[in-house]
């Protein structure tokens, strides 16, 4: 078969650029941009060479939130989590708790979902929750850097009204 008609011209915004800086030291904000097409939309959720070798997707998890849906607040002793809000407005909140942080204390809120397509990285002992802000359903994906052990699972929770965390949720 021969190639023809026109050769994909479409871009997509490379490095970055239109996020701030985060405010947590480890995390990192993915520009990733949708690419519009003649049928609707393209958005590449995963690339290899975002990340670089540090990242070694071992599962892969879509979570769908119902409206006004919040997660208890979380955080993982050694697993780094890369979430992609799909669907809705998603507020993803950050709190950094690690003794040993440059931002110990520091917080973060960023909003995620089909509109702002980014990969929000957040590693380990970073707490952090979600909240549907959406007036239907919202989805993200998490590309995780380990499997989920289910006998001793690397996961600690601390319920979203907790007044021992900060009100940002």
């Amino acid at each position: 078969m021969s190639l023809s008609g026109l050769k994909d011209a479409q871009t997509v915004v490379r490095g970055g650029a239109r996020a701030a800086a985060p405010k947590i030291a480890g995390v990192a904000i993915h520009e990733i941009g949708n690419v519009l097409t003649r049928s609707g939309c393209l958005t590449e959720i995963f690339r290899a060479d975002w990340l670089g070798p540090a990242l070694a997707v071992r599962q892969v998890n879509w979570a769908m939130m119902n409206p006004g849906g919040v997660t208890d607040w979380h955080c993982h002793a050694e697993q780094t989590d890369h979430i992609v809000g799909v669907s809705g407005t998603i507020k993803l909140a950050l709190w950094d708790d690690r003794k040993d942080s440059p931002t110990k204390g520091a917080t973060e809120t960023i909003r995620i979902g089909a509109m702002r397509p980014v990969m929000v990285v957040v590693p380990p002992r970073v707490w952090h929750g979600l909240r549907n802000e959406s007036g239907t359903s919202a989805g993200y994906i998490n590309l995780i850097d380990r499997l989920y052990n289910y006998e001793q699972p690397d996961n600690y929770r601390i319920s979203s009204d907790s007044r021992d965390l900060p009100d940002i949720l």
